[in-house]
């Protein structure tokens, strides 16, 4: 099987709900046998629309699969409606389009990266009342302070916040 957007080739034996290579999200249907045409393996779904449960809705810039999927789990598991980005061009479009409650940000993104994605947004009056929580593994002072002179309301780095402390901080700016 192969991701329809990279052409990335899926093991058979996994269940992978993301591309590794690109990120986007996957699902196996049941295969469909019909006559003289073999069955469609994968379809890609290329924008996640959030349901209309009153779920507080966050959004994720998270180049990283690995870190993507363990924040969105930990967040769907508390009751939020979760979508992801990965790469800062993907992000701006997605907060354009979805205006979520919240946006969880890493600064080392590919295309576009997130400091340039969090001036964009607090600059157009459409996206700057967006909370944004960056979450990276650079914890220099002038990053930090460069982060949060740009809106940032939190700055939180990977290695030293856990997924239940990132929940926390979350849950302090927009509530459950």
């Amino acid at each position: 099987m192969f991701c329809t957007n990279c052409g990335f080739h899926i093991p058979k034996d996994t269940n992978y709900r993301f591309c590794p290579k690109c990120g986007i999200q996957l699902v196996f249907p049941e295969p469909v046998e019909t006559a003289g045409s073999p069955p469609a393996n994968v379809e890609v779904i290329p924008e996640k629309t959030v349901d209309d449960t009153g779920k507080k809705h966050i959004l994720i810039v998270e180049d990283d699969l690995f870190i993507r999927e363990l924040y969105q789990k930990q967040l769907e598991m508390a009751g939020y409606a979760v979508d992801t980005a990965v790469d800062g061009l993907e992000g701006r479009e997605k907060v354009q389009s979805q205006h979520p409650d919240i946006l969880l940000l890493d600064i080392m993104l590919p295309k576009m990266n997130g400091l340039d994605l969090l001036k964009n947004m607090k600059q157009d009056p459409k996206t700057a009342d967006i909370p944004v929580i960056i979450l990276s593994n650079l914890g220099q002072d002038t990053v930090v302070d460069k982060g949060l002179t740009l809106g940032a309301e939190s700055y939180l780095v990977k290695a030293d916040t856990t997924p239940m402390e990132m929940l926390h901080v979350i849950q302090e700016k927009i509530g459950n």
